[in-house]
């Protein structure tokens, strides 16, 4: 598997299944997705999650986790007790591999939590059996913590640059922080102290996510950057790794709650920031909405995927455009995709390989 030089996070959840499958293939073939699994929607079995990312991301490798944000309801049903059992600590490796047979082109990051290094040790050999890559994610977030860096962690590193081993990625990742540059420190310490000695083509990927968790303070038209670049060059400087960029596609890990329905508003992506249209003090329409980021200096009107053009077509009245929150977070994630799989070298709409349907 060829990790390429964009690495997503994603859940299972509808809007970000929408923006990725509405991309073109030649964008696909730029990033590899790391999934998130959690049952779909109140479906089962949990194989059906499975199924409904390869819809959206077909024929091609990616890496998948469990996602431990994810809580069980008082609805009970096979996939959510499945779920449970991979989620646990230890985790139940065997129905992991059970569920994973089935789908070649995914490939598994290591549950370590609670788990002894021949376990580790076992997964490895259980990929490499079933022509897999694996991923050695280390979840180093504040909330939810998960797995983080097991204490043998050193002498699993060390047996794999022994054999030089290169069929693996490293993945830190640190989840929602209020700025990316804040963990810079703190991965570049993990890197330099656990990995400096392997291979320098194997992946190391920097992952979190920055985007608003509250979004009050935004009214008219706003404009929010993140620095996720910016903490990639920042580990860059301090390593002869391979360091490979990271985010979670402009959404956040699972919340609960009983927050209050969302306002109206559009959001635009750029190579850096996001752009807010969105009142504070009343309720905007979504054709108002777009028809500011079509008019801001941001826009860009050239990129030629699905969700440019479904802000497009909603300021501009038409029908079957952006009618719900759903569909916008679809279509921010779709832009927000494209613009960091072509970081820095964007293609004309002309030499994008296929159309763009409205199918959500």
């Amino acid at each position: 598997m060829d990790v390429q030089d964009y690495l997503v996070t994603l859940g299972v959840r509808p809007a970000e299944l929408s923006g990725l499958k509405e991309l073109p293939g030649g964008t696909k073939d730029r990033l590899t997705p790391l999934l998130l699994l959690a049952p779909w929607l109140a479906t089962t079995p949990l194989s059906r999650a499975l199924d409904k990312f390869e819809e959206a991301y077909p024929s091609r490798p990616y890496f998948i986790d469990v996602d431990t944000y994810y809580e069980v309801n008082d609805r009970p049903n096979d996939a959510k007790a499945l779920w449970q059992r991979l989620a646990q600590r230890p985790a139940d490796v065997e129905a992991w591999w059970e569920l994973l047979a089935e789908y070649p082109n995914a490939n598994p990051c290591l549950l370590m939590a609670q788990q002894p290094i021949d376990r580790a040790r076992e997964q490895i050999a259980w990929a490499r059996e079933n022509s897999r890559t694996f991923c050695v994610r280390m979840n180093l977030a504040k909330v939810r913590r998960g797995s983080g860096i097991p204490e043998w962690m050193p002498m699993l590193v060390s047996e794999l640059a022994a054999e030089g081993a290169n069929d693996y990625a490293i993945m830190f990742e640190f989840g929602w922080v209020e700025n990316p540059l804040l963990v810079a420190a703190e991965a570049s310490g993990c890197t330099n102290s656990f990995f400096s000695a392997i291979p320098a083509e194997v992946p190391v990927v920097v992952s979190c996510t920055s985007f608003p968790t509250d979004f009050t303070s935004f009214d008219g038209i706003d404009v929010l950057g993140f620095t996720n670049r910016d903490l990639v060059a920042q580990v860059q400087q301090t390593t002869n790794l391979r360091v490979v960029y990271g985010d979670w596609g402009t959404t956040r890990p699972r919340r609960y709650g009983h927050a209050s329905p969302p306002r109206n508003r559009i959001d635009y992506p750029t190579d850096i920031s996001w752009v807010f249209a969105r009142n504070q003090d009343n309720s905007v329409d979504f054709q108002e909405a777009a028809q500011r980021i079509v008019g801001s200096p941001h826009w860009s009107g050239r990129l030629g995927v699905w969700g440019e053009q479904c802000i497009e077509g909603t300021a501009a009245g038409q029908a079957f455009a952006i009618d719900s929150m759903r569909k916008m977070y679809a279509a921010r994630i779709n832009i927000h995709l494209h613009r960091q799989a072509f970081y820095g070298q964007l293609p004309p709409p002309e030499a994008l390989d296929e159309e763009w349907s409205d199918d959500i």
